[in-house]
């Protein structure tokens, strides 16, 4: 063992067999993720400091308090000091933008009713279920409509004419679900 020269550590090290890294690979790879990043940063950014040309309209929406019935048809209020983007004429929900709309309706009566929800002209109008031995109403659907179309309730009493139909309470919102669409004003 005399004859033996024993290696420095580092020799040993270099003279092993062990898996070399490329490192250049590795920082190319991490540089490009990088920079992938910092491109969708820019463009996120400028996307949302600069204002798009193309001004749409609010989203449509409305929501209004069922207080009566004449004539057969459901009477809307609006609540004071609430923001509407749509309009009650006539005691009709006018349609000014194409798209889907969501149309809500929840009520509750003291006697039994059938109610229906006319939407465009010449379709019939759609019945909607009633709970409660037909004294509650929770109803909701996903319409097609568009400009020129009207939103209204009609009602029916079997036991009851319709100005002494007595309301617990009630609402109907409807909101256009795709703004982007014609709009008419």
């Amino acid at each position: 063992m005399e004859g033996e020269r024993v290696q420095p550590l580092e020799e040993n090290l270099e003279n092993g067999s062990r898996p070399r890294f490329k490192w250049k690979t590795l920082s190319m790879v991490v540089s490009g993720i990088q920079g992938v990043g910092l491109l969708l940063c820019l463009v996120f950014i400028s996307l949302h400091l600069h204002p798009s040309p193309v001004k749409h309209p609010p989203i449509q929406s409305l929501r209004a308090q069922v207080t009566r019935c004449e004539n057969g048809r459901l009477f809307f209020s609006l609540p004071r000091n609430e923001y509407q983007t749509m309009e009650v004429k006539n005691n009709s929900i006018a349609i000014t933008c194409d798209g889907l709309y969501l149309i809500y309706m929840k009520g509750s009566f003291f006697q039994e009713v059938k109610i229906n929800l006319h939407f465009r002209k010449g379709r019939s109008p759609i019945s909607m279920p009633m709970l409660n031995n037909g004294q509650r109403v929770d109803f909701t659907m996903v319409a097609s409509l568009a400009f020129k179309d009207i939103v209204y309730l009609t009602v029916n009493a079997p036991d009851t004419s319709c100005e002494h139909l007595q309301i617990n309470d009630g609402e109907l919102i409807v909101v256009h679900l795709t703004p982007g669409g014609f709009c008419a004003h």
